[in-house]
């Protein structure tokens, strides 16, 4: 059985960042990761696994209620343009 590698079109990062920056947050990507700010300080990165269809969020601000904030718009990001992918998400304290 032949392995046929899979990935993510880079528009699809383009329109997810466009999204996330047009919800308040301010996002940047490096090949299939992305780092997302609020406020002038890094709050979650997002890390893509084409292959295995996941996305794991992990969400580190200072707070529960804005960690709640950003999983809620993150997954509704990732659910629009992704919508076959399982997000885990792991708040780092």
């Amino acid at each position: 059985m032949a392995y046929i590698p899979r990935g993510i079109h880079p528009r699809v990062f383009n329109n997810m960042i466009r999204d996330l920056r047009g919800r308040g947050l301010w996002a940047e990507r490096h090949s299939y990761s992305m780092r997302v700010m609020y406020e002038g300080r890094f709050v979650a990165s997002l890390h893509f696994y084409p292959g295995y269809n996941i996305v794991e969020v992990r969400l580190y601000a200072e707070s529960p209620q804005l960690n709640e904030k950003l999983r809620s718009l993150i997954n509704s990001v990732i659910a629009q343009y992704l919508p076959e992918y399982r997000v885990d998400v792991k708040v780092i304290r």
